[in-house]
């Protein structure tokens, strides 16, 4: 098990269609037998979005670390930059779109663990997503 990873480790999902993106998982409980939450990072491309969505039982971080874009998160909506710091408690619907002319990256952190299945359900399922495994 490595504690110490690099966005190289990450088991990377690629979304095409009308929202493309890329996600990489880094911390899941197949991985670090983490018990307690999930993180990863993920890459919006310009004029892209996450769509809108909400998690039934899960809390969930976002930080974002580079890029611009519009963070709508139940009736509030704000800019985000580099620094921006978001919490989304479970059952909330949000949406996070690029704004920018470069990709949008941020952080992940949803407590409990469980959303990187979901992420992996989307992958084999859905036209136009690929998955890489590195593990």
């Amino acid at each position: 098990m490595k504690n110490i990873l690099n966005i190289a480790d990450a088991e990377v999902v690629r979304i095409e269609g009308e929202a493309p993106r890329t996600l990489y998982t880094l911390i899941e409980p197949n991985i670090q037998n983490t018990k307690h939450l999930t993180m990863g990072l993920e890459e919006i491309d310009p004029d892209s979005e996450i769509p809108i969505h909400s998690h039934s039982k899960e809390e969930e971080v976002i930080f974002v670390f580079a890029g611009k874009g519009m963070a709508y998160v139940g009736g509030e909506e704000a800019e985000m930059e580099k620094g921006t710091v978001i919490y989304i408690p479970p059952n909330v619907e949000h949406r996070f779109v690029n704004t920018g002319d470069q990709p949008l990256w941020i952080t992940w952190t949803l407590s409990p663990p469980g959303f990187e299945e979901k992420i992996r359900k989307i992958a084999e399922g859905s036209a136009g997503v690929e998955i890489y495994s590195k593990t």
